[in-house]
């Protein structure tokens, strides 16, 4: 893809509002890893206490921590926040818009007839869950919330049939990062439109390659290990 876009002549674009390159002063690249250290420690740490919470206030502390580290670097805070609240209240709408949809379409006949026929594939149980969490996340244009929808009507069907839990979650797990990154996906509408200001056009197909090919081929390596 690169090769080809030099041979076109393709360069960079520069839109008004994009951001300045600040030169000299720079933070150390080490000090990167301190807030990601933040948000792991604090995760384990509470992740009993907390459960599911644990998740919110870890990703807090690596905020706070990107703060504290970086703080002597900062030229603009009060704008650098305001933009970090649009861009969450955006990515916020449109992966609840996106899990709207799967919501309705998990109401629909034709929905409780796609999820009979692929229940109902031959051949090994992992393999067809696997087939079944990857369309029905694709369907609702979320990994996350094509889980929610399809765990608890696959699960125990596949349980029943005495497949294990521990490899059934690897695979459901796997398997709906696949085709949950569509178009109408909310991270994929966020990033591309959202934070890039691009189309779909000219954005869509670098990142189809990285979030639904390399998801495929992990899903069916997972399942020749398994």
């Amino acid at each position: 893809m690169i090769g080809r876009a030099i041979v076109a002549g393709e360069v960079y674009d520069t839109r008004d509002g994009d951001p300045q390159p600040k030169t000299g002063g720079l933070p150390h690249p080490a000090t990167g890893l301190i807030p990601l250290a933040a948000v792991l420690g604090v995760a384990f740490a509470l992740h009993d206490s907390l459960k599911q919470s644990a998740l919110i206030v870890a990703l807090l502390a690596g905020v706070l921590t990107v703060l504290v580290v970086n703080r002597r670097y900062f030229i603009n805070l009060p704008h650098a926040v305001s933009n970090g609240t649009l861009g969450a209240l955006i990515a916020i709408a449109n992966t609840a818009a996106v899990v709207g949809f799967g919501a309705i379409a998990k109401l629909s006949p034709a929905f409780g007839a796609a999820v009979d026929s692929l229940t109902s594939l031959p051949g090994d149980p992992l393999v067809s869950a696997a087939i079944a969490v990857t369309l029905i996340a694709g369907l609702t244009g979320s990994a996350s919330g094509g889980q929610a929808i399809a765990l608890p009507i696959l699960a125990p069907h596949y349980l029943g049939l005495g497949v294990d839990a521990n490899a059934l979650h690897r695979v459901v797990a796997i398997a709906s990062g696949g085709l949950d990154s569509l178009p109408h996906n909310g991270y994929v509408v966020t990033t591309i439109r959202g934070v890039c200001r691009e189309t779909h056009k000219s954005a869509y197909w670098p990142m189809f390659c990285m979030t639904v090919l390399v998801p495929m081929f992990g899903l069916i390596l997972a399942l020749l290990l398994l």
